[in-house]
């Protein structure tokens, strides 16, 4: 989101120059008007792509699983079941070498379990869970937060698109560093070479987010007008549809016989999901989700009936273009592919553009400075959230490792905690003005 600091706007000018001063412009009203709950969608989520490392933190002591054979898929299955006999799912997320645990999930309860198949300790991670709904839905109710943080991801991008319209000497300038020059100029070519250099991953990372929040906006208001209000129908197309329901009681499908297809014809795609739908009825079907090494693709589909005989795949890796797309999206998001060097990498790319950001604000209050319009308050506050947030992630961790909490409990510690900060600024930056006038 590079800026340049040498061109004034002049609105009656024509031509390329104008398009460019019209793009800062742009740009700059973007910029500011964001900010602030942009900072924190990046801030949580640089932090997301290590959830599956922070879950072996959270909850240690649990069964490491290498390996899960399928008669102890099927049996971790039919105990889960038991525990919860109403449940219309049934998940079993196999044991992978980034996540080496087993667990068996029904609709309110996750269990972690062993190499046998038996149930352990009920999963509890506060902690991720809040910080995935930060990230996600910035807490709000869900299907509304997801299209906020969509709408912001749309931003981003924005910001991506003009900011490089507005710097017309992108590749000149790549390597320009005025070290001996002012606060501001320093301040712009820290900005502009950073958002030059991590341009792929913030405006790839931007589109692919926007794309999956748009996408629940887009169902939402497809459903009631072609599809009777259901917006599963609408993702049938990208994720296959679901067979007609029969809800008379059957035992357990054939999991062990479904997992022992996929050993004997994709020994090379090891399932990374097992998903039962409408368990224990005669209309069941299952469908193992297996991992693709050699694509972006998070998982193909393999579909079974009741019995654990292969039906057919959905079409993530062989079928339209659009559903290869989709389904690739998520990995491309969180850098969930190349494991932990990618993972770094993301995690460095998202320092990156927290200070990105930052520094467009710094930009913004040094000339407001210049100008004698001063705002010291603002400034004050805009500090007290940007120290103020990522200390408050590190205290909320902190207090779920040694505080029975919940993730509300831990929601509301955060966001407290962030108007205590921000309003600790703005009266610290308030104080200082009127101690010393002469200093904004």
């Amino acid at each position: 989101m590079p800026i340049n600091p040498q061109i004034r706007i002049d609105p009656k000018e024509k031509g390329p120059i104008s398009l460019v001063k019209r793009a800062l412009s742009a740009h700059a009203a973007l910029g500011l008007a964001i900010a602030a709950v942009l900072y924190i969608i990046v801030l949580s989520g640089t932090v997301s792509v290590f959830k599956e490392d922070i879950h072996l933190i959270e909850q240690r002591g649990e069964p490491f699983v290498t390996d899960l054979t399928p008669a102890a898929a099927q049996s971790a299955a039919i105990e889960a079941m038991q525990m919860e006999p109403d449940s219309a799912h049934l998940y079993i997320h196999m044991p992978t070498p980034e996540q080496p645990r087993a667990i068996a999930q029904t609709d309110n309860v996750e269990t972690y379990i062993n190499s046998k198949g038996q149930m352990s300790d009920r999963i509890a991670h506060p902690w991720s869970i809040f910080l995935i709904d930060l990230h996600y839905y910035l807490h709000l109710p869900k299907s509304f937060g997801m299209i906020i943080v969509a709408i912001f991801g749309v931003f981003l991008f924005a910001m991506s698109i003009t900011g490089l319209l507005a710097h017309p000497n992108i590749f000149k300038e790549a390597f320009t560093f005025r070290r001996s020059k002012s606060e501001q100029l320093k301040q712009v070519d820290l900005h502009n070479r950073l958002s030059v250099w991590t341009a792929p991953f913030h405006i790839t990372n931007s589109l692919t987010g926007a794309m999956i929040g748009l996408a629940v906006l887009s169902a939402a208001a497809i459903a009631p007008l072609k599809y009777n209000g259901d917006t599963g129908a609408v993702f049938a197309p990208v994720f296959g549809a679901e067979p007609e329901v029969d809800m008379t009681k059957a035992p357990m499908a054939n999991i062990e016989k479904a997992l022992d297809y996929m050993a004997a014809n994709h020994p090379d795609r090891p399932p990374l999901y097992v998903i039962l739908h409408d368990p224990n009825t005669k209309g069941q079907y299952l469908q193992i989700m297996a991992e693709h090494k050699d694509r972006l693709i998070y998982a193909e589909k393999y579909n079974f009936d009741g019995n654990g005989n292969f039906i057919d795949t959905v079409g993530s890796a062989d079928g339209t273009l659009g559903q290869q797309f989709a389904d690739s999206v998520y990995r491309i998001h969180f850098g969930a592919f190349g494991g932990l060097p990618v993972k770094i990498a993301f995690g460095i790319f998202g320092l990156c553009l927290m200070f990105i950001i930052t520094a467009g604000l710094k930009i913004y209050f040094l000339k407001r400075i210049q100008k004698g319009r001063a705002a010291p308050r603002l400034q004050g506050a805009w500090q007290g959230l940007v120290w103020g947030a990522p200390l408050l992630l590190g205290m909320t961790f902190l207090a779920s490792r040694f505080i029975p909490v919940t993730q509300s409990h831990l929601a509301a510690l955060f966001w407290g905690g962030l108007v205590l900060f921000i309003l600790a600024g703005a009266v610290k930056s308030a104080l200082e003005m009127k101690d010393n006038p002469q200093t904004p």
